[in-house]
């Protein structure tokens, strides 16, 4: 059959339609894998752009045709392909710009995306425990993402020019720093004054941002010899890639249990016998942005550097696979993709990125109506449950970072119309019961969500919800929004320790409590560490507001109202000790577990980033 005729403005055969057009060209032979995946191809010779773009070998096979060319015309472009890949290896060599580290990593047995024609060189300076296969051919390199923030979710910052500012509101760490240094100011300077009205308002919104021209000359070159290249279809080798899958459902799976486990891994298991020839885009983004997440976990002997140097290429390689993906397409792994880089770069020096990803993961997530128990109520028991955990990471993750940068939440409380999620749905770990059966993360995680709607309440009545509003509470009325939210946080810590029977620890940590533990009930001891980190913190949350009034108090010389100003000294004396009580305990169980050896010190998963903000309270 001849191709359709075509008329003036379709261009040369050879040309690419216009991508403006939604219409189906067709063309006189598709290549076998698009027959077999059932997709559109554009015919070009001798790959098509799907199979350049997924990186596989595409072939042309017409049936009842055995005498023509058709093999012979394949055969002849890898042979051409071949020519190509010497002559410009030879060239290279000419010019002396190829590596003397190539046969070095031939000796390691490695997975790799796609599996013909690839050059084996170390990716993205990833140590040489783990090298890598890198797919040459150039088309395929992502964008290298080396954007780095001046402030991180922690609160460590670097100044930059004024006229690149975010906004940290009332709830962040750098307004309760502004409130320190304005009192630490006023001590060693007694003749100061008091503060102006523009101090004030700087109490609550701080303009500390990283700006937006380009670095350094010497700073962008190091960053290229650092990373060189990220190809965003390589992977480590199968037992290293296994290893990161079963530490990230053994940690942060178990404790945000969003992702089916056993479909993933199905998915996986399924990929690898292809291999990977037929896997989505986000798929893949999702499998690397695992990896670099359970790099960040993992407790091995090197160190943190070649930890974070090792996640840092997944993170590039996810970046690269699904950077552009969700202007095109939106489904539920997209969301999940999102939910789980927005906690990697939370926990990097990326809060812009973890921002706007986050961002990026409620509006997905409102277009598939996950928020909505009609719409869920249409899907299988499994993938109506996994629709509504990954609605309430987005809101776990919403409350976290509204806390952490002090900026409104972008999910209303009103929102939450989902039931919690049900302990009889099994999302981690093996299955070992024919029955339903209460499942610990599915109880753990409604814990979580139960602890945040106070967080909630806590940021909405006494820091205005981060809003920056300019009407300043009396100090009656915020003690008695304090009260309230006392008594919300400690009806959820009786009802966890009742329902779930899990300890919320009272008293800083020891080492001898540690010695007790068994490693059979390592999930259990893990949960009760992590759910005393997140009621404490949320306990200091609560009690800061009162250190902070006093702390202005301190800071201001006026003598106007020195009455008022006692009686909030005495009466905010308990909220400061609950302050640093809190803190201690948090603090002590970082540095206990941290300190710890063998599997104890896996027991506190990737929520060890906290302990500089707990560290503040606790100096203060």
């Amino acid at each position: 059959m001849s191709p359709p005729p075509s008329d003036s403005r379709s261009g040369t055969p050879g040309d690419k339609p216009p991508e403006a057009s939604n219409k189906r060209r067709r063309v006189a032979l598709a290549c076998s894998n698009c027959r077999h995946r059932k997709s559109r191809c554009d015919g070009r010779r001798p790959k098509c752009s799907l199979c350049s773009d997924l990186g596989c070998e595409c072939q042309y096979e017409q049936a009842g045709t055995a005498l023509t060319l058709t093999v012979g015309k394949s055969f002849i472009s890898q042979l051409e392909q071949r020519l190509q890949d010497m002559e410009s290896k030879i060239k290279e060599l000419q010019q002396g710009s190829i590596k003397a580290t190539l046969g070095s990593a031939m000796q390691e047995h490695q997975s790799f995306l796609p599996p013909p024609r690839c050059l084996i060189e170390e990716d993205g300076g990833i140590s040489a425990e783990h090298p890598h296969y890198v797919y040459e051919n150039t088309a395929e390199i992502g964008e290298l993402d080396t954007a780095e923030d001046s402030i991180d979710g922690m609160g460590a910052m670097k100044f930059a020019d004024e006229e690149d500012c975010g906004y940290f509101g009332p709830s962040s760490n750098i307004a309760f720093l502004r409130h320190i240094s304005f009192a630490i100011a006023r001590g060693n300077a007694p003749g100061h004054g008091e503060m102006s009205p523009s101090s004030r308002r700087l109490m609550g919104a701080v303009s500390i941002s990283r700006p937006h021209h380009a670095p350094e000359k010497v700073n962008h070159k190091a960053s290229n010899m650092k990373h060189p290249s990220v190809n965003m279809y390589a992977l480590p080798s199968e037992d290293r890639t296994w290893a990161l899958i079963r530490e990230y459902f053994q940690k942060t799976g178990q404790l945000l249990p969003f992702i089916h486990e056993e479909s993933f891994c199905d998915t996986y298991f399924q990929m690898k016998q292809n291999n990977f020839t037929m896997a989505r885009r986000t798929w893949l983004g999702l499998l690397n942005i695992i990896l670099a997440m359970a790099t960040t976990l993992s407790v091995e002997a090197y160190g943190s550097a070649k930890r974070i140097e090792e996640s840092e290429v997944y993170y590039q390689r996810a970046n690269a696979l699904c950077d552009k993906e969700f202007k095109r397409n939106v489904s539920l792994e997209l969301v999940q993709y999102l939910l789980v880089l927005g906690q990697y770069l939370q926990g990097m020096q990326k809060s812009v990125q973890a921002w706007t990803v986050h961002g990026l993961a409620i509006t997905t997530a409102l277009q598939l109506g996950l928020h909505s128990p009609r719409t869920n109520s249409g899907f299988s028991p499994l993938e109506s449950e996994t629709r509504k955990r990954v609605w309430y990471g987005c809101i776990l993750l919403d409350r976290t970072l509204s806390m952490t940068f002090g900026r409104p939440s972008m999910i209303p409380d009103k929102y939450m119309k989902l039931e919690l999620p049900l302990s009889e749905i099994h999302m981690v770990g093996p299955n070992l019961h024919s029955e339903p059966t209460p499942h610990m993360d599915a109880m753990f995680f409604s814990a979580t969500i139960k602890l945040y709607n106070v967080m909630y309440h806590v940021i909405d009545t006494c820091y205005g919800q981060n809003l920056g509003l300019e009407d300043v509470m009396e100090d009656s009325e915020l003690l008695s929004l304090v009260l309230e939210g006392e008594r919300l946080l400690e009806a959820q810590r009786s009802q966890i320790q009742r329902d779930l029977r899990l300890r919320i620890y009272e008293s800083p940590l020891q080492s001898r409590d540690l010695e007790v533990m068994e490693s059979q009930n390592l999930i259990v001891e893990r949960f009760n560490i992590v759910i005393s980190l997140r009621y404490h913190n949320i306990r200091i949350l609560l009690h800061r507001p009162i250190l902070e009034r006093i702390l202005d108090t301190y800071a201001s010389s006026t003598s106007s109202n020195t009455y008022g100003k006692h009686i909030l000294q005495q009466i905010g004396i308990r909220n400061i000790e609950a302050c640093v009580e809190s803190a201690k305990i948090i603090v002590s169980a970082v540095h206990t577990v941290v300190l710890s050896s063998g599997w104890r010190k896996d027991l506190l998963g990737a929520w060890n980033y906290s302990l500089f903000y707990r560290k503040l309270h606790h100096r203060y």
